[in-house]
């Protein structure tokens, strides 16, 4: 199986779902042949599409599901997924590709290991969103019933409902509007890390925080004095 590089992270703290595993015995074979066929795009129409079978699982190409429709699980490896606005959808997984999810839609999570994660207004998630080398940028007003984690990558959103934690090893994390966060915030030892800057916890002062903000690291903290009684320093490095 091919491991790239701080997916050992997310895997030993059972963050990432058996979908991403399976997932990942592909990759090797992906990597020998994959430019030549990264062009092709599946088109995704739903309900309304002669060949639709709920489920969509490919190798090589992205897919796209035009608005309004309704689909099932979306997994590609190399190539990313794209749904437009007002889509319902379950799982969306991809290797080498980001995911970019419109307005107003519903899904069942996001794995992703390198591409970003984008979506717009109104995200419904019934699942966590995760991505190992890539940003996670939420638009206002997104109910997630799960986490967000990421280990090389900013993490961004306005006015959020999470469930759980907010994860990351070497990201930004910026967090503002009304948003509610009933975890942790959580900066995990980066342990053999070659990176040498100072990540960055901005949150703003009309956030909730209903859990702890746990540092394993060194990280420049934005946050609004009420927070301060929050902070658990657990690195021996502190």
């Amino acid at each position: 199986m091919l491991m790239l590089p701080g997916l050992s992270f997310i895997l030993n703290k059972c963050l990432m779902k058996k979908r991403l595993t399976n997932t990942l015995r592909l990759a090797p074979l992906c990597f020998v042949i994959g430019t030549a066929l990264s062009g092709c795009v599946i088109n995704v129409g739903g309900h309304n599409s002669s060949d639709y079978d709920g489920n969509v699982n490919r190798v090589f190409g992205s897919i796209s599901v035009s608005e309004h429709r309704q689909v099932g699980s979306l997994t590609t490896v190399n190539g990313g997924i794209t749904l437009s606005d007002n889509v319902k959808a379950d799982e969306l997984t991809t290797v080498n590709g980001g995911v970019t999810v419109g307005d107003f839609c519903e899904i069942d999570g996001i794995t992703v290991v390198n591409g970003d994660i984008e979506a717009g207004q109104q995200l419904v998630s019934g699942d966590s969103i995760e991505s190992v080398n890539g940003d996670i940028i939420l638009g206002f007003g997104a109910k997630v019933d799960g986490s967000m984690i990421t280990v090389n990558g900013d993490i961004e959103a306005a006015d959020l409902t999470l469930t759980d934690n907010i994860e990351t090893v070497n990201g930004d994390i910026r967090i503002s509007g009304n948003s509610v966060i009933d975890g942790d915030i959580i900066y995990d030892d980066p342990e053999n890390n070659d990176n040498p800057s100072t990540p960055t916890l901005s949150i703003a002062d009309t956030v909730r925080l209903n859990g702890e903000i746990i540092l394993e690291r060194d990280v420049k903290l934005e946050i609004p004095d009420t927070m301060t009684s929050k902070v658990r320093y657990k690195s021996s490095a502190m």
